[in-house]
């Protein structure tokens, strides 16, 4: 009897140790497979590496703007130089290149990913409640996970942070020895360090707000919580650790308060995009679920979520951050509730259909990444390269001005100038890029937009700053005039020829000295580059 006993809980064991197995490959499968399409050049990383290979040429970090050949704000102050820093390492210095990009991208990516699994695991959540959410977690936030950008980092340390404060919750006095440090990393690294800040500002109130509720002294209270506020008060000393030092927080201040919404859709709020929102909604009903279930006092980071979920209900940018903070906060939530427990009985009285089901999304996930070649680093650089959404770089155009030695002010879309400026300068200067404020006054931005969108008095541009060519998109409508009438732009714009020409960008130049270049018709021809 009992040997059958034994062998009955070894066989159960066994069950839960291959059905836990099934949900961490489906997971991990799903969510490659989802941000396996995220795996071109993201536009900002350009910029960032040649700012950095800048300041090792130079010795030290560029105050004044160095790329552009239109006036600039000043001092340039540049949030994410520490993540060109590390991609520059990485991919130009070790000699990796794509493949030490792309391996970065999947260990922090999946670090954030497991990170979430194991900030749930830890303070309650079953796994089984866990892997039914992560679906709606993984829906939302897979579209932070690009090639590789700052807010990467950002992902990376929110989880950190949501680790050390559940941390500080249940007792501990020592998370800011190992915070602080990694604090001063991540604002050298993205301004989105700020969410951090936020969060954490948050979480004091709510140390706070519970003590008051308690009925306790309000002097109980702060002495109780000193060491928090201690902490918080040293992350704004700590602010001043950068290369650009006191002018850092007037940066951080404008930056802030800049309204980009119109200009750049990501800032947009998050009602544009149907299908996200109804995602984004059944994620708050869940919470309202678990809300209607227990206390307030035992949901702890509640006030985390709100603030996460109001800032991305505004701006779809910050929907990865929401993300992150739901997947690990409400899985706990929905524990010891009757949802969680009614998922907790069908998946442990349908082990081998909760297996099927797992295994089934595992293998999609794979056949889908590999379908999307994850481990493939592209720049596109025709719309056939390019899915919807993403950015098409002029490789053929930089490829011609460099193998002509051409030298001078070019006329570049939002998009592309970071691209021209890291293969083509110090010979070439842009008129923008994508470093927005950073380095541009807002009316900067809008005057560029309005030439290649062939606006009222486009010709301002031309002649105002001494432009030498023109990079223009076939997509944009200043091409279609560049292309009539050789390019005459009236008033002192001069004529404008076109040199070079492909399926996705053309290249004019003053006719002056259009005549010293040979015209190249590449259209038509397959166009490809590589990184870095």
């Amino acid at each position: 009897m009992g040997r059958r006993r034994l062998a009955c809980v070894q066989g159960l064991i066994m069950r839960e140790a291959w059905l836990y197995r099934s949900i961490v490959f489906g997971l991990t499968s799903a969510f490659i497979g989802a941000i396996s399409k995220l795996t071109f050049v993201d536009i900002d990383l350009f910029h960032e590496m040649a700012l950095f290979r800048e300041a090792l040429n130079n010795g030290s970090m560029p105050q004044n703007d160095v790329f552009s050949y239109i006036p600039t704000v000043n001092p340039v102050v540049h949030h994410e130089w520490g993540t060109g820093a590390i991609l520059y390492w990485i991919t130009v210095k070790s000699g990796l290149g794509a493949t030490g990009l792309m391996v970065l991208k999947y260990l922090l990516s999946l670090s954030v990913a497991w990170g979430c699994y194991a900030f749930a695991i830890r303070n309650g959540a079953s796994r089984y409640v866990f892997s039914l959410l992560a679906f709606f977690g993984i829906g939302l936030g897979w579209i932070g996970f690009t090639t590789i950008r700052a807010q990467l980092f950002t992902l990376l340390f929110l989880t950190i942070l949501l680790f050390l404060v559940e941390e500080d919750r249940k007792g501990s006095r020592r998370f800011y020895l190992l915070w602080l440090p990694l604090y001063v990393i991540w604002l050298n690294v993205h301004g989105g360090f700020l969410a951090g800040f936020g969060l954490f500002v948050l979480y004091v109130m709510e140390r706070l707000l519970f003590g008051l509720l308690d009925r306790k002294p309000f002097r109980e209270v702060i002495t109780v919580n000193r060491r928090l506020i201690a902490v918080l008060v040293a992350m704004c000393l700590l602010l001043l650790i950068n290369p650009y030092g006191l002018d850092y927080v007037p940066y951080l201040w404008n930056a802030v308060a800049l309204s980009r919404s119109p200009l750049i859709l990501e800032w947009g709020p998050l009602y544009h995009s149907t299908d996200v929102l109804l995602v984004f909604c059944g994620c708050l009903v869940v919470v309202l679920y678990a809300m209607s279930q227990k206390k307030l006092r035992d949901m702890p980071g509640l006030l985390l979520l709100a603030a996460t979920a109001w800032v991305s209900f505004w701006h779809y940018r910050h929907l990865t951050l929401f993300a992150i903070v739901w997947m690990c906060y409400a899985p706990v939530y929905v524990g010891r509730t009757k949802l969680g427990y009614l998922i907790e009985r069908t998946w442990t009285n349908q082990p081998k259909v909760v297996f099927a089901l797992f295994m089934t999304v595992g293998f999609l996930g794979i056949f889908y990444a590999s379908w999307n070649q994850f481990w493939n680093l592209r720049i596109p650089s025709t719309i056939d390269q390019a899915q919807a959404g993403e950015p098409i770089y002029p490789v053929g155009a930089v490829r011609y001005l460099h193998d002509q030695n051409f030298s001078g002010n070019m006329m570049t879309p939002f998009e592309a100038g970071a691209y021209v400026s890291w293969k083509l300068y110090p010979r070439v200067k842009v008129s923008m890029d994508s470093r927005f404020e950073v380095a541009y006054p807002i009316e900067s931005v809008k005057d560029n937009i309005r030439f290649y969108q062939a606006g009222d008095n486009w010709q301002d541009m031309l002649e105002r700053y001494h432009t030498d060519a023109i990079l223009a998109p076939r997509s944009s409508k200043i091409k279609a005039i560049l292309n009539l009438s050789n390019g005459r732009t009236g008033g002192s714009g001069g004529i404008w020829r076109t040199v070079y020409l492909d399926d996705t960008f053309s290249i004019h130049l003053r006719s002056e000295v259009a005549g010293q270049y040979p015209f190249i018709d590449m259209r038509g021809k397959p166009i490809f580059d590589s990184f870095p």
